[in-house]
């Protein structure tokens, strides 16, 4: 978890790369942390190397991945062969085995309502994730009350638009924020 936060102090934006094709850019940008939100078993190797070659840590999203299996086999797969820095995902199964073969998970969770940030906090306190990200990011009130019942470093991800709109996740209480947009890794 501290390493996770270390990250985030660096640079507290994340890019979220949605075209494989915006992995040298994410690579080449100021960010620290690249989350991978596509790719397939054939071009993920890649842009974890490439992340990798620039220093970057790297983040698989493999909810989103293709030809990966999203079991045991899968998370001990990229752990042993593709060798990302962690995973995000919203099965708690996967967090357990993805923090047994020594990557960092991070626990993806939609807060769509009451009932949904209930069970989301009672679930990060029974997995126990090395971070947290949270959905849609424009939340200050719920950031801000997350962040003192969660120990875990929070990522707030999802329709943010502008700078102006990090820094309100930023002082809501999220560590990070993860942006699509290029223009806003700088």
């Amino acid at each position: 978890m501290d390493h996770i936060k270390q990250l985030f102090e660096l640079n507290p934006i994340v890019a979220a790369v949605r075209d494989v094709k915006q992995i040298e850019d994410a690579s080449e940008s100021n960010v620290q942390v690249i989350f991978l939100m596509t790719g397939d078993i054939f071009n993920i190797k890649h842009c974890v190397d490439t992340a990798k070659q620039h220093n970057k840590s790297i983040f698989l999203h493999v909810d989103l991945m293709k030809g990966i299996a999203k079991d045991k086999e899968g998370i001990k797969y990229l752990a042993r062969e593709i060798k990302p820095d962690g995973i995000i995902t919203t099965k708690s199964n996967l967090i357990k085995v993805a923090k047994k073969e020594e990557l960092i998970a991070i626990q993806h969770l939609f807060f769509l309502d009451t009932h949904a940030y209930t069970s989301g906090v009672r679930n990060i306190m029974e997995t126990k994730p090395d971070a947290i990200e949270i959905m849609p990011g424009l939340m200050p009130r719920v950031i801000k009350d997350l962040s003192k019942v969660c120990p875990y470093p929070i990522i707030s991800a999802g329709l943010i638009k502008s700078h102006e709109e990090i820094l309100e996740g930023l002082e809501a209480g999220s560590n990070a924020v993860a942006v699509g947009a290029s223009e806003l890794w700088k």
